[in-house]
């Protein structure tokens, strides 16, 4: 045999090899589905429970076959059902698992224990009819990880466990942000900002310096064209981009292409646009996204994200970028992508975001989504608000997110998020929501309340399929309330209908919620 042939049968075999070793099945949990005993078994086949034993059992009802574990009991209890899987490389591992739970109290979690130290997973309220699914990751020390199934709750309330999978990798968000569009405008009508350390000493610190130090890796700007109070501007934008950047901070700008809110209800051209045709108007799109892209690399800062227009459910520029009263897609379309083009020309490497609201609306976005993309509309990242008071479960925004993720083949980031830490209110302006009935079951109006939902929209973010879930920006975190900085930029009296759901309290410090973004 020549040379050559024997290099081809080696190279044949170091391919035969190295492909055996990397499709070979990682080991799985025993009976993850718990089939493999009737109803009834508190200790199931491969599993072992501990604590409250009786309260740990198998029954009908499983999220896909015909059983699932459950606990439950008429008292206060605690209960652990586990197993450990072994022949594990020293290498990262996911835990997913499909729960459900009561939303009394009951801190019922998934955790992963590979001898790097406990992580854990709690399960998220929803609908007693929705399963949904969380995920959790750690690192094997020494060849093994255990997986534990955890409930501590009052009598009466329960938690359900299905489809287990331990599988080789690493699931986690590499975008944790806040909106911070109010920030400027607070700090210059004396605004402060405190962390427990700097509350005990009266002494105020930066906001972006307290959000970066809880783990947080981006803030978003808002910008508007010509807005009448002077503030969310480009220069403001270039201006907070670098302090961000110097807080460590990464930056997502929020074009809205109007001189004042724009949302599914508003998307007015901004004054100086209102007589342009719709050549004039993609011209204007196109200048207004490249100096406001130039603005912020001339300080040194390259953004992250650059987001075209600001819950476009309905479209932009009415109403000429209108979805359908009429409907405009073409020129809608037209100016989404000179928009992507004046980005990619200031900073190629900058992804370009797409932002609906209604995150729990799936049929929304397949018939946005589905518009634009027939258009050959580009952009790199699918956003969506997620407000769980008014977007429905956060079954359905699993659901959605999922969906679109694998549909388009785009990553996805709740850009928008918030829930209130109190009813109570610190202005005379009624605030968004300030009633027990428009809180949502599970999550009361509380700090912890307030930090449960933060994790839990964290939670279904993460566990996106095909690590296609970026990460959850929380919206206006630092929009307290200080005279002069309310809702209406054109009036100064306009209170502030926002500041039981910033991320700091009445006294400007910092809340529980924001730990929810610390590793």
């Amino acid at each position: 045999m020549n040379q050559s042939c024997w290099l081809s049968l080696l190279v044949a075999l170091f391919v035969s090899a190295t492909t055996s070793v990397s499709l070979a099945a990682a080991p799985t949990p025993a009976n993850p589905g718990f089939e493999s005993d009737g109803t009834g078994v508190a200790r199931p086949t491969g599993w072992v429970t501990r604590g409250s034993v009786g309260a740990s059992f198998t029954e009908f009802g499983g999220h896909t076959g015909a059983l699932r574990l459950s606990h439950w009991s008429a008292g206060d209890y605690s209960v652990d059902t586990e197993q450990t899987v072994t022949d594990l490389r020293r290498d990262w591992y996911t835990l997913r698992a499909w729960v459900k739970r009561s939303p009394g109290q009951n801190d019922s979690s998934i955790v992963l224990d590979c001898g790097t130290g406990v992580a854990r997973a709690f399960s998220p309220v929803a609908p007693a009819s929705e399963w949904l699914q969380i995920v959790v990751s750690a690192k094997v020390k020494r060849g093994s990880c255990t997986i534990r199934l955890h409930t501590t709750a009052s009598g009466g309330e329960w938690a359900n466990f299905d489809d287990i999978e331990l599988i080789p990798g690493r699931v986690e968000l590499s975008v944790l942000g806040a909106d911070v569009s109010s920030l400027a405008k607070s700090e210059s009508l004396g605004g402060k900002y405190f962390d427990e350390e700097s509350k005990h000493q009266c002494r105020k610190r930066s906001a972006l310096d307290i959000l970066s130090e809880h783990g947080l890796t981006d803030v978003r700007l808002r910008v508007w064209v010509n807005p009448a109070d002077g503030h969310h501007d480009i220069p403001e934008l270039a201006k907070m981009a670098r302090r961000a950047d110097e807080a460590g901070l990464g930056v997502l700008v929020d074009l809205q292409y109007s001189d004042t809110w724009a949302d599914p209800s508003h998307q007015t051209k901004p004054a100086a646009w209102a007589g342009y045709s719709v050549d004039q108007l993609e011209k204007a799109v196109f200048s207004h996204t490249l100096a406001a892209c130039t603005a912020i690399r001339k300080v040194g800062v390259t953004p992250h994200i650059v987001q075209l227009g600001n819950e476009l459910n309905a479209g932009m520029l009415w109403p000429d970028g209108h979805t359908y009263d009429p409907p405009n897609w073409d020129n809608l379309s037209r100016f989404l992508t000179a928009g992507y083009n004046a980005v990619k020309r200031c900073s190629p490497t900058t992804k370009v975001m797409l932002h609906l609201a209604n995150g729990g609306d799936n049929g929304l976005y397949r018939w946005w989504f589905d518009n634009v993309t027939s258009r050959n509309v580009p952009f790199d990242v699918i956003g969506a608000s997620y407000y769980p008071y008014w977007h429905g479960s956060l079954g359905a925004l699993q659901y959605n997110l999922n969906d679109i993720a694998a549909r388009y083949g785009k990553p996805v980031i709740v850009v928008e998020t918030a829930y209130p830490f109190t009813l109570g209110f610190n202005d005379p302006f009624p605030n968004l929501i300030g009633l027990e009935n428009q809180l949502v079951s599970g999550y009361p109006a509380s700090p912890l309340g307030q930090a449960a939902s933060v994790r839990d929209v964290l939670s279904i973010v993460r566990a996106v399929p095909d690590g296609r879930g970026l990460g959850v920006f929380y919206w206006d975190a630092t929009w307290t309330a200080v005279a002069g900085n309310g809702w209406d930029p054109t009036d100064p009296t306009s209170g502030n209908n926002w500041e039981n759901q910033a991320l700091f309290d009445f006294q400007s410090n910092a809340l529980p919620a924001l730990d929810q973004f610390l590793p």
